[in-house]
């Protein structure tokens, strides 16, 4: 069948793969969901604006229709965009052990989320030793992780202790800072909802790309925009639990996996850092001003994770540095990608900022 199917694509005794012409048509459905996207999100900064001034009652109801729009739009996104990427990895084989074996540290991450929250919603008393479980169980099977799963071989430099210890210590201050990052709350449906909608509308963004770097990485329409705020408006840890989420689902759009501790730091680790968004609602010397809570938070989060790809692009992917350029900055260069994206996310975030039904909506929610 898949032979069949690379005939309709390409001559007999040609070279190129079907998965080209996936590629092609990903190409131009992504250009189209990027101006789609930027409509979306023109029409929904004119909306806030003309109901801004209405009673409450009303902005609450306009509050879950715009919910349910982003919805939407999330799924159709992910939905089209994301069936082609999958075709494509399936014709490319790229999809192998290793990936099931991430999707699998992904599952068990799902499962001990999912099971923590119910027991702890239906006041099950042992709720927080069934946590406790599933983080022993998460660690040991991240350490088999890194200890048994061999690395690709080719194209990047041998590893040694020094990366180890450069994630432990990156690793240990974003959950510092996530863990004492503000008061903390029970889960609820309000949080649980938010978090779902904001975690499924980062995936859609992730897809809608300004352009992509030839080894790895892209520029998006503020990918990472929801789980910022997301972070801002219900706490750190929720923030960090949401950003670990997000960051499985990146492996699973774009799965590079040429080492264990290389596909922690670029997916989980990176992506988990946005939990510090929020941070910065705390920080008294600010005064309550949302522009610059969310600023500094912002900017806190995507550093650290541009440190984590940092790590990364040193010890892994060194031998790829262009001509002129050390391992060290090279990895420093290249990885600026999401200090753009830092300066996207900043400016469509203060434009939404902006509007009083925004910033009703995050100062009054519930934190975590």
């Amino acid at each position: 069948m898949l032979e069949k199917l690379k005939g309709l694509w390409v001559g007999e005794g040609d070279d190129v793969y079907l998965a080209v012409g996936f590629d092609k048509l990903f190409d131009i459905l992504s250009t189209i969901a990027l101006y789609v996207t930027i409509a979306v999100f023109a029409g929904l900064v004119v909306y806030a604006v003309v109901v801004r001034n209405r009673d409450e009652e009303y902005l609450v109801k306009s509050r879950k229709l715009l919910v349910g729009i982003i919805a939407g739009y999330s799924i159709g996104i992910i939905t089209v965009l994301g069936s082609f990427k999958l075709i494509n990895y399936i014709i490319d084989e790229k999809i192998n052990t290793n990936f099931w074996l991430v999707i699998g540290l992904f599952a068990l991450v799902t499962a001990g989320i999912a099971t923590t929250v119910i027991l702890e919603k239906k006041q099950v008393k042992g709720y927080k030793w069934s946590a406790l479980a599933f983080a022993i169980a998460f660690v040991v099977y991240a350490i088999v992780l890194l200890a048994v799963i061999p690395a690709r071989k080719d194209d990047y430099k041998p590893l040694n202790w020094s990366m180890y210890l450069y994630s432990a210590v990156l690793v240990a201050a974003i959950v510092a800072g996530c863990v004492l990052g503000g008061k903390q709350t029970d889960y609820n449906a309000k949080s649980l909802t938010y978090g779902a909608v904001c975690v499924a509308l980062s995936f859609a963004l992730s897809y809608v790309k300004f352009f992509s770097l030839p080894q790895g990485g892209s520029v998006t329409f503020a990918s990472m925009l929801p789980i910022c705020l997301y972070s801002y408006m219900f706490g750190t840890r929720k923030g960090l639990v949401a950003g670990v989420v997000y960051g499985f689902l990146q492996f699973i759009q774009s799965p590079q996996f040429y080492q264990p501790m290389q596909a922690m730091l670029d997916y989980p680790i990176a992506f988990g850092a946005l939990g510090l968004a929020g941070i910065a609602r705390n920080f008294k010397f600010l005064k309550g001003n949302i522009f610059a809570e969310f600023t500094i938070g912002a900017t806190i989060a995507i550093l650290c994770r541009y440190f984590a790809h940092v790590i990364s692009g040193y010890f892994v992917f060194s031998s790829w540095a262009m001509p002129g350029y050390t391992a060290v900055s090279w990895t420093f260069v290249y990885n600026l990608f999401t200090i753009a994206d830092l300066a996207i996310v900043l400016a469509v975030g203060l434009v939404a900022l902006a509007s009083k039904t925004v910033r009703r909506m995050l100062k009054t929610a519930e934190r975590v």
